[in-house]
């Protein structure tokens, strides 16, 4: 009996150190397949968030977490709808996938940074089953379209602007001796012995109005044909001051104090300077519209080492932030849209030429505003020095 025992011991004993080996195993395999799976979606560029049935937040990737501007740690286990509050499309994409048990996809989705920022997306919800059929959640794959929409507004607005660049070239010639002559008649009206010292107020109304006309054609024909420009290292600080020293006169009439935030250490940037001082005395000057009655204009600079929008180059970042009443969205859309104005007596064309102009630099140009608060206009144009010798090659083959 006690041998029978003893034996029996012996085999319990074996059978639970197989147990346990074999639960090693398992647990071994199973740490392995999640840090396979772990590294499966750290490398996928897409953004991948998890959703469980109940709705919460199970697992995000790296792409998730720079996309939504959060770790993964205090998205886990959150309600998808408090992750993703201001974003309706996207949790009604999690709703639907959930209670029809199919891939639901919206390819306009737009997502809401902590900074209150929207960076448009592609969005594709997927259900998990079980093995035996069951929903075990949703993956909502994101993928970053600001780049694409970006590329295709430069392309429509290129389109456009090649097409007023002939239009102006055809118009301006025809214009241009018709003007010359009407400038020309009233001013041999004025200069005739009997001229009437009353109309001389309207001969001087009509020379005005020709000027201002002509200035518009010169204007248009930038669009037409512009000119070669003439690259090399610029300091944007000295090109800042050197506009503020010269606006002082207007800055000082309307009241408005200039605050510089720079960033000390910012590298040159590679421009025609004479271009960019354009550039930055329109948006100064704008700035100091937009405050009639005084306040504070902000010239703040700082240094972005890979900007999506210059298609990863290294860039200096000027911001001209004033405290005017803004302009709603809808405004915002068309701001450097040709001839969109709401100034009036204004052309249109400032901020469209602007634009132009920092593109023709490989640059950005963008603009966000709060209605009654101000408005904010940033340029990014790549520096003189870029950190990877292909992307120096890019800027300078250009």
């Amino acid at each position: 009996m006690s041998v029978r025992s003893s034996r029996r011991g012996r085999d319990d004993s074996s059978e639970l150190e197989q147990l346990r080996r074999q639960c090693d195993e398992l647990r071994v395999s199973l740490e392995s397949m999640r840090v396979y799976y772990e590294d499966l979606l750290g490398s996928l560029q897409d953004a991948i968030v998890v959703v469980d049935p109940g709705g919460r937040i199970r697992s995000v990737n790296q792409a998730a977490e720079e996309l939504i501007g959060l770790s993964a740690q205090p998205l886990h286990d959150r309600p998808f709808e408090q992750a993703f509050p201001h974003d309706r499309p996207l949790q009604e994409l999690v709703r639907k996938t959930l209670e029809s048990g199919r891939t639901h996809t919206d390819f306009d989705a737009r997502l809401t940074g902590l900074d209150g920022s929207q960076v448009v997306v592609s969005a594709v919800g997927s259900l998990i089953r079980e093995a035996g059929g069951e929903a075990r959640g949703v993956v909502v794959a994101l993928r970053d379209q600001t780049r694409i929409r970006d590329l295709e507004e430069r392309l429509a607005r290129s389109d456009r602007l090649a097409v007023l660049g002939t239009v102006a070239a055809g118009v301006a010639h025809e214009i241009r001796n018709p003007l010359a002559g009407l400038r020309g008649a009233a001013q041999l009206l004025e200069g005739e012995s009997g001229f009437p010292p009353t109309f001389k107020e309207y001969t001087s109304v009509i020379i005005k109005e020709v000027d201002r006309l002509a200035s518009i054609v010169e204007t248009l024909l930038s669009f037409a044909s512009p000119r070669a420009l003439s690259f090399r290292p610029c300091n944007l600080h000295e090109i800042l001051d050197g506009l503020v020293f010269l606006e002082q006169a207007p800055l000082r009439d309307r009241g408005v104090s200039v605050q510089r935030v720079y960033d000390p250490q910012l590298p040159e940037i590679l421009a025609d300077s004479a271009e960019i001082h354009q550039v930055f005395l329109n948006l100064i000057r704008n700035g100091v519209e937009a405050m009639p009655g005084g306040g504070e204009l902000t010239l703040r600079t700082r240094y972005e080492r890979s900007s999506q929008r210059c298609g990863g180059l290294s860039v200096a970042v000027a911001e001209i932030v004033d405290q005017g009443t803004g302009f709603d969205p809808e405004i915002e859309r068309h701001l450097f849209t040709p001839f969109f104005t709401t100034k009036e007596g204004g052309t249109g064309l400032g901020l469209a030429i602007c634009l132009r102009i920092v593109e023709d630099h490989r640059g950005a140009m963008e603009a966000t505003s709060q209605p009654g608060k101000g408005s904010s206009f940033r340029v990014l144009l790549p520096l003189a020095k870029q950190p990877g010798p292909a992307a120096q090659e890019g800027l300078r083959t250009s």
